[in-house]
């Protein structure tokens, strides 16, 4: 099991079993969308963006798949939830990947504040989806908005 964890320089240190393994800065890779508008044909653009710049990079196919699809849980929810449907506001989009060591991390913010829905019984899988997907799940909301932290130990099999 790999456990993943961040230190002051907010760089990742993987540990397993054995010594710390400190992925150098220059070899993660990033992917960065900000102020992106909150509207869903822009959340659908940055999944097929993300989703194509993690199948370029040594992850395995089917922790893309997990990390596309909790990262676009966490757009739907920027685009549903963030704001009123008369003030449509923007959402940030930041991936970074170690190919060497798997680790990717994914944050999705908004800038609005929570806007509930009707309660309905088809709506509301959202949140658990991702905790479901991801190796780590943590999301934070308050006055200036939401920010949703995945992350992942998705390195190929070998």
């Amino acid at each position: 099991m790999m456990v993943i964890a961040f230190g002051g320089d907010e760089a990742p240190v993987v540990a397993a079993t054995g010594p710390i393994v400190r992925p150098r800065l220059e070899d993660i890779m990033h992917l960065d969308f900000d102020g992106e508008a909150a509207v869903a044909d822009r959340a659908s653009a940055l999944r097929i963006a993300l989703s194509e710049w993690l199948t370029g990079l040594r992850i395995a196919p089917e922790r893309v798949y997990d990390v596309v699809l909790a990262t676009y849980e966490a757009l739907a929810n920027a685009v549903e939830h963030a704001y009123a449907r008369d003030k449509p506001g923007t959402l940030d989009l930041h991936a970074q990947c170690s190919p060497d060591t798997g680790w990717v991390e994914v944050t999705v913010c908004d800038r609005g504040e929570w806007y509930v829905h009707a309660p309905d019984s088809t709506r509301g899988r959202g949140v658990p989806l991702m905790h479901a997907l991801a190796d780590s799940t943590a999301v934070t909301s308050d006055h200036d908005g939401t920010v949703v932290r995945l992350v992942w130990d998705a390195r190929e099999p070998v």
